[in-house]
């Protein structure tokens, strides 16, 4: 008699691979009955793998349309590291998938955004540091403050012009996306070249004053200063407690 192990292993790829891999000697009823079981069990996960991709990516959906978004979700779920994926992440690598598959820039960075946009809506809480928090700073004390990134905060490096989806956004294409969640509303903020190159050194940065010493190295005392507004405003600092 096959272990649990082997038995649970043929059942999976049965599931996973069709009924060339069906296990003869695991079910009482007949191979018939036992395969249109298997067949109601395998077509029902494999609904539920097509349904967690459009929640994720309900914006992609409307860009490139149902018909050729449903034909890239099949093949993406039939890839033998996704069939075994969580369902949770199931989604996660479906950007590079796009790309071995020729898609435009445009419909690649938008499904890069829309995960990064789920990403941040799972991350952990943490209160986002506000201009009010430091303003009676004396300037030791201000350039001394310890930062961390927020937990929430996710970058996108734009290689291609916005979708109509993001329209909202404005017509003219930024550099890259930031994407925060201060007080639980998920933002977009466009970024320029200079604000998005300093906003890559928050989790490098232990203190205002380490981040500020990289806004400096992009420009005057004034322009640092605005970067700094820019990313403290939208949320994306918290306080690093540690």
């Amino acid at each position: 008699m096959p272990s649990l192990a082997d038995s649970q292993t043929r059942f999976i790829a049965c599931l996973q691979k069709g009924p060339a891999h069906f296990p003869d000697d695991l079910f009482a009823e007949s191979r018939d009955r036992a395969l249109l079981g298997l067949k109601a069990h395998a077509n029902t996960i494999s609904h539920a793998r097509l349904v967690a991709l459009e929640q994720a990516y309900p914006k992609l959906r409307a860009h490139i349309g149902h018909e050729r978004f449903h034909a890239l979700s099949r093949d993406y779920v039939g890839q033998d590291h996704i069939l075994v994926c969580d369902i949770n992440g199931i989604a996660a690598d479906f950007a590079h998938f796009l790309a071995d598959q020729d898609c435009d820039a445009s419909t690649i960075d938008l499904a890069r955004i829309e995960w990064a946009w789920l990403e941040s809506y799972r991350s952990a809480e943490a209160e986002p540091l506000a201009l009010a928090d430091i303003a009676g700073l004396a300037e030791a004390d201000l350039l001394a403050f310890p930062i961390a990134a927020h937990p929430a905060l996710r970058l996108v490096i734009l290689a291609g012009s916005l979708s109509p989806q993001l329209a909202e956004l404005g017509e003219t294409s930024p550099h890259a996306l930031m994407i925060a969640r201060p007080q639980a509303r998920i933002l977009f903020h466009p970024l320029t070249a200079a604000e998005r190159a300093v906003a890559e050194k928050i989790p490098e940065s232990a203190t205002l004053g380490n981040l500020l010493g990289h806004a400096l190295e992009l420009g005057d005392e004034t322009t640092a200063m605005q970067h700094m507004v820019v990313l403290i405003q939208a949320g994306a600092l918290t306080r690093n407690e540690g």
